[in-house]
């Protein structure tokens, strides 16, 4: 009896020895001088298997001497000689962590899967967390040097499609526009491409959107909630305090700024026009729905912390959008909201000079080039309003869901819209690089 207990010892440490040992794929990974450390994680049952690896990447690529950091990604093998999703996150890539996750594009090609976090963000921040190396040109760089670093496993006989979502998606375009010969496919999928840190097309977007009477139930239950600030600013102070949420601004200001939001959001995140509660409503009715759509957390220190980066971005290259406050002045406690994000975001953060020479690059290279490039948008997403359309001479291709939103993915277009896009990466994908 103990012999065989023994034995059933022996064979489970065997199995585990056997389970432990790293895989020849793990083993390609760690022999990369550029890879730092690799850790097997949990996978989707469409993958063989899956890493988060830490990469050691230059802080500025035009000046290697200012030094190094770590930055993350994560690679799921599906087959060695197909293609590569190269998913060029905008954010941190804590999507990617889930055992859960896969680009939808990988179960369209029959994919591998490899996204990058962008960065600092997430896991790749440096230490020295000096913005003068936050830059769309280092950060397509990083790309640049992580698809080189990857075609040693996934090589020439591979094709490579790049594609990111929201700033995700800008982050693509920026990739074709500095190094257009790296990938066969590029898919952005809604990404603006902006002028301004408060670009106006967006205002006169959201002045447009949908039907009119849609646009004047949200301004109506914009200057509601406004109306009954003395029943809703204390709900709203209830929740803050509850959260323990801090601000740069007042409190009062913060309320103005949620119903500010709100029309954007509205559009962005595409709810339903019919559940915009009517101004007869308890104001803890409208309270509840409007927190619901645009909350304080956004404009929050502990809510927007994670996200710092994306708006010392904002405001120096990327961009964002501004507020139409003209409506509702008599109703509002700030005086306008010109320059809210330093104001909201980034109040002790240095002056930051915002240019944009980068964006009129990006949208000078997709006008004139954009080979293989399909940019996907929803027809009332607000940033479908900062879209680069292509015009003759552009060989992009754009296509926009009839009242998509943010959400819009092709899996969620219409069978008509699939197929268009299925038959055009089928004469893509067949194409020499």
């Amino acid at each position: 009896m103990k012999r065989f207990t023994w034995l059933i010892i022996l064979f489970f440490g065997i199995q585990q020895l056997v389970l432990a040992a790293p895989t020849a794929f793990q083993q390609q990974l760690e022999a990369l001088p550029e890879v730092k450390a690799v850790q097997k994680i949990d996978h989707h049952p469409f993958f063989k298997e899956a890493y988060e690896v830490m990469i050691e990447q230059y802080l500025d690529h035009g000046n290697p001497q200012a030094g190094k950091f770590l930055q993350r990604i994560f690679i799921s093998d599906y087959n060695k000689f197909s293609p590569v999703i190269f998913v060029t996150e905008g954010y941190a890539a804590r999507g990617a962590e889930r055992s859960t996750y896969i680009n939808e594009l990988c179960g369209i090609v029959e994919a591998n899967q490899l996204v990058v976090e962008h960065r600092f963000f997430g896991k790749s921040i440096p230490e020295d967390l000096n913005w003068d190396y936050l830059t769309i040109k280092n950060a397509t760089a990083d790309l640049h040097r992580i698809y080189k670093i990857f075609q040693r496993i996934y090589n020439n006989q591979n094709k490579w499609i790049a594609t990111g979502i929201s700033k995700g998606g800008q982050n693509t375009m920026a990739y074709y526009t500095f190094y257009p010969e790296d990938m066969n496919i590029w898919i952005p999928y809604v990404g603006p491409v902006n002028f301004a840190v408060e670009d106006k097309r967006m205002e006169k977007f959201l002045n447009n959107v949908g039907t009119s009477a849609c646009r004047k139930k949200i301004r109506d239950f914009q200057l509601s909630v406004l109306k009954n600030r003395d029943s809703i600013q204390p709900l709203l102070d209830s929740l803050v305090n509850a959260e323990a949420y801090t601000f740069f601004i007042p409190t009062d200001e913060v309320l103005d700024y949620c119903v500010l939001e709100y029309a954007f959001s509205f559009w962005q995140w595409g709810a339903n026009c019919h559940e915009i509660p009517a101004d007869t409503l308890p104001p803890r009715r409208q309270f509840e729905y409007l927190m619901k759509h645009s909350g304080p957390d956004y404009f929050s220190i502990e809510g927007t912390a994670p996200i710092k980066p994306f708006f010392v971005q904002t405001l120096k290259e990327f961009g964002y959008y501004g507020y139409e406050t003209k409506p509702f002045e008599p109703y509002l406690r700030i005086d306008d909201a010109k320059g809210y994000i330093r104001e909201v975001f980034l109040k002790n953060e240095p002056e930051l000079k915002y240019d944009k020479k980068i964006s009129k690059t990006i949208q000078k290279a997709v006008l004139k080039g954009g080979k293989h490039m399909l940019m996907i948008y929803g027809e009332h997403d607000p940033w479908t309003a900062g879209a680069i359309v292509p015009k003759s001479g552009s060989d992009a291709v754009l296509i926009a869901k009839p009242a998509g939103s943010h959400l819009t993915r092709i899996n969620n277009m219409s069978y008509a819209q699939q197929a268009k896009i299925y038959m055009l990466l089928e004469t893509w994908l067949e194409e020499d690089k």
